[in-house]
Formats: structure tokens, C-alpha cells, sequence
């Protein structure tokens, strides 16, 4: 597991003695929502440090727990366990802290005996298809286990605290590992698709050993304290059963869950075991190399997130209930309010709007890493559905970047002449333009990465970071909001026929993607893919190439009520976008069709102000049914909705 650039060789002046929260950048890492501190230990090899560890620091330096074995010469093995896990005790300036030790065993395969107390409805293919967790996702697990943040807030599951990763010097070879290649080339796709885009990634290698280190919780397990006369047979017997259940409640399961991976503790008053108020025992789980998310799990939280942006988004104000936390701060560019804070990797985000609970959809490990399509050929414009079930466009901005634009072509010097526009600028004119009764794609937020990008001298332009040179963030050391040689980028919501918006005090949305249709219940899966199927077949009968479309391009009409809308011939309504350009390449639209989209947007911008230096189609999105035909307005022209604004200006003066 080695990070892609230098660790840092700082640590040395940042120990226990040092916030977590204060590391300088270039230590710290991050794994599936989990930061660590980055060490380089004396003794060789890659430290990976969480906040839990980090004050003890020097007790998780290899020397004191790992070097010439003294994990095994000095610790415990502990029993029952399948795997090689030690307990072992470090002394260092006095002070004691007892670690549980274990080597991982990602990608070996895994001899699961299914106990009697196993869940019945899990699928048997869960249990054929069950992989041992690579050592950073299971500790990402055993995070957002220890949050709770889903299902009920009572109980509260206690476990180890995850405190160290250790992947010490040398390499082995694979059968010494007992690792399989394409196993583990599965656990690397899944590390590498996390931290995608990040400046110092973490890499998986087959060849080196990787150990975690938790701590050690006090205790005996379940089977011993029976065995101990601690508790009764009768409630020995239903704990197996109660875990699974707390378990599943928090949306997780353990594939192989034993009363061996249940520690109750002696009250320290009267000795006996530590109950609830309820009288219900008090447990702590511990080994967590097959814990897994139930599929209910990510369904509902990816629907549950979902709603609740619809339901921030359309309010448009601050709620109430979320006062402005301290990391965040609100500011005005251009006339657009924003949010503005630091994003976790060390970028500077600004998020549209005064709700602080919009912030984290968009904070960049919620879309970064996740899988995207390209949808321009020349420029960097992705499609992505976030973590949190969210389908947003991202596009890195051009500014800062001379436009390549011919003098001799039609309108290319006007193009050099107003070069691209700046983030804030691309955002204050789409709001703009939605205020004038022009319709454009939602934009919703500006991402400055942590780390610079030079560009070469030849394609660099001045200018906007000269004009917007005045324009600073609300902090107690201001830096300005476009600086040169950083990337920036914009977030837009990502148009799909119809804006599947909730409106205040509305029972349903206008317009729902198919997805989120299903989650809420408006279709049935089998209608799901009757709809699928039906709109993939008449787009590929009208030409289009349907066969690259699939249920993320489609909305449905919802009526009042929540009742789904219908056609005249009795089928669910479905729309799907597509830009200008590709529906006349498909032919979809004649030439004189064409032509008129385009000139009449031309036209309308010119109404209100504004020129657009680049008309192209395939910049103008358009809303169309299963059998090619687009949705017009109440006189009969094609609705188009404009969601490229690098190349807009005032036509009198600068749209600021």
C-alpha cells in the first residue's frame, strides 16, 4: 500500500502532541471517507494513522509492537480466531495501550462455515461470491458503522477503534501471501475508483503485507462468559440472533458472525455483566474482515439522500433548523449567494444557495470518484451519479486557457477577443438567464482542487484572474476565488427531459428519474423494465442510438398525488434529453429545423442582453418522447434549455 507521491518525512514534528485536524496536507491521505496521517516509520514501510490513533502515535510505530515479531514473542494469540490476530500490550513513556493486531487476508479465499445463527434471507450467492475486506475498506466500514448514521439511532453499536494501518518493508511472493491476482485486481479497481482524481492516492500492492492494528476492548466474549456462568443459556442463545438484527437495522451485515465477535464487560460496581436500562446486555463487536452493506442498506440511503436534496434545492432558502456551521462561511459573487468552505482534500468549494445542509452532496469525494461517462469529445464534461444517488454534470472550467478559436472563421475573433469565462461568471449568467425567462441547466457548485496545475505559457490568458483579482473569500486570511494555475470546476444538475424538482408543499415533483421512481414506489420493477425496454426499442426505430441510453436518461411525469401521468394510449409518460447537434445527426431534426433552434436561441439571448460567441447545437438540450418528437411551447416551438455559458457575454457591458 503505497501512496503515489513521497510520504511525507514531516512527522517527526507532528506527533501526539499535534490536532489530527492540523496535519499540513501533504500527510494526510484519504480511503473510502476515512482521512489518515501518513508516516514513514524508521523501520521502513507506509504507517497509515487515523484520528483515533493519532494521539498514540508512538505506541503504533512498529517499533513498539511489530518489530522482530514482538507482536507474537510478547502478545497473545488470540483464540478462535481464523486468522492470525494477536493481543498485544505497548509501554511507551509510561503509559500502557493494550492493540489488537491482525494480518490481513485480502484476497485469499475465504473458508466461511455459515453458523446456525446466520440470517436465512441473505442470498446464497452472497455467500459463495464472499471476499475478506481489503484493510482500508473494512476500516471505512467499521466508520460508518461506528456513526450510525443509518437506520435507528438506538442501540449504538460499539466496536474496536480502528487505529493504524501498517504495511511493512519487503515483498512476498504470492503463494506465500495465498493471495489470488484477480481477487485482489478487485480490491485495487475499488481503491483506485475511491480516490480517483486525488492528489496522493494510496495504492494496493500484491506483494506486500498489510496489518491493522484496532484497539483492544475489555471483556470476555459471549462464549466465555457463558461457559463462566456470566450469563444464562436462554440469552447466550438469542444474542447471535439480536446482533444480526441490530446489525441489519444499521443497514449491515457480518457473514461471519459467532458469539466469539461479542465482548460483554463486568460492571465495575457489582461485577456482573454490563446491561442497558432495558436490561438488555451491553456487547462490543469486534473482527470485521466480512462486514458487508445489505443492499437495503445502499438502496435506501441513495433514495433518502435523493429526497432530501430535492427537498433543499427547491426550498431556496436556509432551513431553520440548520444553523451555519463554523467551517462555513456565506458570500456573494456576482450577485449569486453561495456557501463557501474547504473541501476535505484541501480544495475550496462553493456551493449555490444558503442551505448548509446542501454543502457535503458536493464536497468532491461525493462525485469525483465515482464512475462517469465522457459527454464532449474536446472538453472535460462528465456525467456521474454521486454517492448520495445524485445525477449531476461536472466540467472542468476553462478559464486561465487562451480559446484556440481561428481569427479567419466566423466570429473566432470575438471568441479571442472575450476569451472563456470564469466559474463564477459561467454560474451568474445561467442564473441570471433562468431569472429572464431563458431555460438553462441548474448550477449548483464551484470546486478549486488542492493542488496546482501549470499550464504551458503559450496557452495561458490573464485576464479573468486579473478582473476578478478583487474578489476574495471570507476568511480570517482571505485568499482571492480565481487563483491562476489551480483547476476549477463547475457542478450542474444534469437535465434529462424535465427538472425532476419538488416544488414547496407539492405532494410530488413534477418530472422523477426512472431510478428514483422505483425507490419511492411510483413503478413497479416489472413496469420499470417494461419502460426501459419500451424506450430503448422506439428510440432505435426512430434512428437514435438508444443502445446507449439506459434508466439514468429517463424521467416520468408525476401528477397530483404522486399518480404517475400517462400517454393517450395508456403507457407511464417517459422523456430524455439530447442536444440539438445529435438529434439532427441522428435525423431528428432537418436542417431547417436545426437552423431554427439554433437562431432563435441566438435571438433570444440577444433579447436580454446577451451574445453568444459560439452557436452550436450541441450546446442547446432538448426534451424528447419515446418516438423522437420534442416538447414544444404553448405556440408550438421546440423548448430549449441552454447549459454551456463558457462563451456568453454581455452584449453592452460585462455580465457581472
Amino acid at each position: 500500500m503505497t501512496p503515489t507521491s513521497e510520504p511525507s518525512s514531516l512527522w517527526r514534528s507532528y506527533d501526539a502532541d499535534t490536532e489530527f485536524d492540523r496535519l499540513p496536507a501533504e500527510m494526510v491521505v484519504q480511503a473510502f471517507g476515512v482521512d489518515y496521517g501518513h508516516v514513514c516509520p524508521p523501520e521502513g514501510g507506509d504507517l497509515f494513522v487515523t484520528g483515533f490513533g493519532w494521539p498514540f502515535l508512538r505506541h503504533l510505530l512498529p517499533s513498539s509492537w511489530y518489530t522482530n515479531q514482538r507482536y507474537a514473542r510478547e502478545g497473545e494469540k488470540l483464540k478462535g480466531s481464523t486468522g492470525h490476530v494477536y493481543r498485544v500490550a505497548t509501554t511507551v513513556g509510561g503509559k500502557s495501550l493494550e492493540l489488537v493486531v491482525k494480518f490481513s487476508r485480502v484476497a485469499q479465499d475465504v473458508p466461511l462455515v455459515v453458523e446456525t445463527t446466520f440470517p436465512e434471507d441473505v442470498p446464497t450467492e452472497v455467500i459463495a461470491e464472499a471476499r475478506f475486506n481489503s484493510p482500508m475498506e473494512e476500516f471505512g466500514l467499521v466508520m460508518e458503522l461506528r456513526t450510525g448514521a443509518f437506520g435507528p439511532k438506538r442501540p449504538r453499536i460499539l466496536t474496536q477503534r480502528p487505529l493504524a494501518i501498517y504495511a511493512p518493508p519487503g515483498e512476498f511472493e504470492l503463494w506465500q501471501l495465498g493471495r489470488s491476482s484477480s481477487s485482489f485486481r478487485a480490491h485495487t479497481r475499488l481503491l483506485e475508483q475511491d480516490q480517483e482524481d486525488a492528489v496522493k492516492a494510496i495504492e494496493l500492492d500484491i506483494k506486500r503485507m498489510y496489518v491493522l492494528v484496532y484497539g483492544w476492548i475489555k471483556g470476555k466474549d459471549a462464549e466465555e462468559s457463558f461457559e463462566a456462568g456470566k450469563i444464562e443459556e436462554k440469552e447466550f442463545l438469542s444474542l447471535s440472533p439480536r446482533v444480526i438484527r441490530d446489525l441489519e437495522d444499521k443497514g449491515f451485515r457480518v457473514l461471519d458472525n459467532k458469539p466469539k465477535h461479542y465482548i460483554l464487560r463486568d460492571s465495575k460496581t457489582d461485577g456482573r455483566v454490563m446491561r442497558y436500562r432495558d436490561g438488555s446486555l451491553a456487547y462490543g463487536l469486534v473482527d470485521f474482515e466480512l462486514l458487508q452493506r445489505t443492499s437495503e442498506h445502499r438502496r435506501q440511503y441513495k433514495a433518502r439522500q435523493r429526497e432530501k436534496y430535492w427537498r433543499l434545492k427547491s426550498v431556496g432558502v436556509a432551513s431553520t433548523a440548520s444553523p451555519l456551521p463554523s467551517h462555513l462561511k456565506q458570500m456573494s459573487i456576482f450577485g449569486v449567494r453561495y456557501l463557501y468552505g474547504r473541501a476535505p482534500d484541501g480544495g475550496r468549494l462553493w456551493v449555490v444557495g444558503e442551505d448548509p445542509e446542501l454543502f457535503d452532496f458536493f464536497v468532491p469525494e461525493r462525485w469525483r470518484r465515482t464512475p462517469r461517462t465522457k459527454l464532449s469529445p474536446t472538453s472535460e464534461v462528465y456525467r456521474t451519479c454521486t454517492r448520495d444517488g445524485i445525477h449531476v454534470v461536472y466540467r472542468r472550467s476553462r478559464v486561465g486557457v487562451r480559446p484556440r478559436s481561428d481569427p479567419l472563421i466566423e466570429r473566432g475573433d470575438s471568441i479571442r477577443d472575450c476569451g472563456y469565462n470564469s466559474p463564477f461568471e459561467e454560474v451568474a449568467i445561467a442564473v441570471r438567464l433562468r431569472q429572464m425567462g431563458v431555460p438553462t441547466t441548474y448550477p449548483r457548485a464551484i470546486f478549486r482542487t488542492g493542488h496546482r496545475s501549470m499550464r504551458a505559457m503559450h496557452l495561458r490568458d490573464e485576464r479573468r484572474f486579473s478582473d476578478h483579482a478583487d474578489l476574495v473569500t471570507p476568511e480570517g486570511v482571505p485568499e482571492m476565488v480565481l487563483i491562476a494555475d489551480y483547476d476549477y470546476y463547475t457542478i450542474w444538475d444534469y437535465f434529462r427531459g424535465s427538472d425532476p424538482a419538488r416544488k414547496e408543499g407539492e405532494e410530488a415533483s413534477a418530472a422523477v428519474d426512472l431510478d428514483r421512481a422505483l425507490d419511492d414506489g411510483m413503478v413497479t420493477r416489472g413496469e420499470y423494465d417494461r419502460i426501459v425496454q419500451r424506450m430503448l426499442k422506439r428510440l432505435r426505430a426512430v434512428g437514435y442510438a438508444g443502445e446507449e441510453l439506459d434508466a439514468r436518461e429517463f424521467v416520468i411525469l408525476v401528477g397530483e398525488g404522486g399518480k404517475v401521468s400517462l400517454t393517450t394510449k395508456g403507457e407511464v409518460a417517459v422523456f430524455s434529453a439530447v442536444d440539438a447537434l445529435t438529434a439532427y445527426d441522428y435525423g431528428l431534426l432537418s436542417d431547417a429545423g436545426y437552423r431554427e433552434i439554433v437562431e432563435r436561441t441566438v435571438t433570444k439571448l440577444r433579447g436580454v442582453d446577451c451574445e453568444l460567441l459560439e452557436a452550436s447545437g450541441k450546446h442547446m438540450l432538448l426534451s424528447m418522447d419515446p418516438e423522437g418528437k420534442f416538447a414544444k411551447d404553448d405556440i408550438g416551438r421546440v423548448v430549449v434549455t441552454l447549459c454551456n455559458f463558457e462563451l456568453i457575454r454581455g452584449l453592452y457591458r460585462p455580465f457581472r
